[in-house]
């Protein structure tokens, strides 16, 4: 993450804001800030996407490189072009919740690599999923309804359980927003420091997160026929 210049860089004002000069107007050539620094945002893990999107369209009206063809200045536009970059990289994060996540874990130093975690709700059942889904699979693949058609009862059985393991984990991504939210209003720098437990849960639920994505995709997949081969 890097931080805004003191003054800016065309009439040396001392900046207030990261991205736009307000005396002159001129867009500063910030590069690698943080999502939460662009759009001048209080790093909360909560936020509507509407929130977001007003913010990023006040922020892209004033930095468009548009907005500055008519100076002819390399400076003015490459700063434009920076300003812009940093909006859009900014939004693209702070608009899915798994990346927010990412982003404050990784700016609290928490970098370490994910590992795909079935959650404790699906340990038991894990195998029995995965073989249903890989016969259901390679029905498809072979174009054979009649097996198709016969694990689709299995499969609905173990959707329900797919489906409570997401309805688990979005409730428990809530209660790890509001407790991170909650150390970010009591945080004088705006950075909270959590305990342990809390990044250890955050990771462990980015790796359910992850095997449940993946999962969720594969069974949603399974339960249809493909139209190609029922034209066939």
């Amino acid at each position: 993450m890097s931080k805004a210049t003191e003054s800016c860089w065309n009439c040396q004002h001392v900046l207030e804001d990261v991205l736009l000069c307000g005396r002159c107007g001129m867009p500063q050539p910030v590069e690698f800030l943080g999502p939460f620094e662009a759009l001048g945002l209080p790093p909360r893990l909560t936020w509507e996407a509407t929130e977001l999107w007003t913010t990023y369209e006040r922020l892209a009206l004033k930095c468009h490189p548009d907005l500055f063809q008519a100076h002819m200045d390399e400076r003015v536009l490459n700063a434009s072009r920076l300003a812009m970059r940093s909006l859009n990289d900014a939004l693209r994060v702070l608009q899915d919740p798994k990346a927010r996540l990412r982003h404050v874990l990784t700016m609290s130093g928490h970098t370490g690599e994910l590992t795909r975690t079935i959650p404790q709700a699906l340990e038991e059942s894990a195998q029995i999923v995965n073989r249903v889904l890989k016969a259901v699979e390679e029905a498809t693949e072979k174009d054979d309804r009649d097996v198709w058609e016969d694990q689709q009862d299995h499969l609905a059985s173990l959707q329900v359980q797919v489906e409570k393991a997401e309805r688990d984990s979005s409730a428990t991504l809530q209660r790890l927003m509001m407790e991170w939210d909650e150390g970010v209003t009591g945080a004088r720098d705006g950075w909270p420091h959590m305990p342990d437990g809390w990044y250890q849960a955050a990771m462990r639920w980015l790796g359910e997160r992850q095997y449940l994505d993946g999962l969720t995709a594969r069974v949603t997949a399974g339960r249809r026929w493909p139209q190609a081969a029922e034209a066939q």
